[in-house]
């Protein structure tokens, strides 16, 4: 069963689109779903079959793990970088302009 994560789902208009793993952009109709809605950011597991226009599109899909809640757009972000990380960019940074001239 392939995975992947909720790019959009509009509740309103019913349907979505997921990023597999693989990096495939899928169709998601609202009747796809097996739970509740989705969100921005859920991990998702689902099949894939085909819509009324023979597009590829998601079956059975179901969340295997919640988008925070506390984040309203659902990404998950990787936590930024510390001083010393920053200090050793921009020192390398400095040692490749002075290697150019």
């Amino acid at each position: 069963m392939p995975s992947g994560h909720v790019k959009v789902f509009h509740p309103d208009r019913s349907f979505g689109f997921i990023i597999a793993e693989d990096g495939q952009q899928v169709y998601v109709p609202a009747s796809a779903l097996t739970g509740d809605t989705l969100r921005s950011g859920d991990e998702v597991e689902f099949e894939i079959g085909e819509s009324d226009d023979g597009r590829p599109a998601a079956t059975e899909v179901s969340v295997t793990k919640a988008a925070p809640s506390h984040n309203p757009v659902g990404r998950t972000m990787a936590a930024p970088p510390s001083w010393d990380e920053l200090e050793e960019r921009e020192r390398q940074r400095r040692m490749a302009r002075r290697r150019r001239r």
